[in-house]
């Protein structure tokens, strides 16, 4: 069996667990939760969630090629999380993913200009959206921020 098979059977495992524990603790209903609510629906997802995994685990034609074998990805993905925690202060939070994100798609996948930097776009503004509007976290704002 492939890796992702086991990891899906023992992620499956682990959420039927956990739904069985957290629902003993007493589910109560949606209006009112009571203490298993959140750990019993989180099971849940991670139940529907390894069963998806087991499902492409078992339609995947294994392949001998991995793009992770190439040691040059690895050093460049690991200095770039090294610049991007550099240049997190100084440019800001949405600069520097912005870089981050283009970096790892031009260099690392190979990816074509135009789309490298769409979703670098995408990615910084919509992490920017969650995290700083949302979640209300303070972010370092660098050249934006003045």
């Amino acid at each position: 069996m492939s890796s992702d098979r086991w990891s899906g059977i023992l992620l499956l495992l682990l959420s039927l667990y956990i739904c069985v524990e957290s629902s003993r603790l007493g589910l109560g209903v949606y209006s009112r939760p009571g203490p298993g609510f959140l750990p019993f629906y989180s099971g849940l997802l991670l139940a529907v969630l390894s069963l998806a995994l087991i499902f492409v685990g078992l339609r995947a034609v294994e392949s001998r090629e991995e793009s992770w074998r190439n040691s040059l990805n690895i050093v460049l993905v690991s200095l770039s999380l090294f610049a991007f925690a550099l240049l997190l202060e100084p440019l800001g939070f949405i600069g520097a993913a912005f870089l981050f994100a283009t970096f790892l798609f031009k260099a690392v996948e190979r990816r074509a200009w135009s789309f490298a930097l769409a979703a670098a776009v995408l990615i910084s503004g919509a992490s920017y959206v969650i995290f700083e509007r949302w979640l209300q976290a303070q972010l370092p704002a660098g050249l934006l921020g003045g």
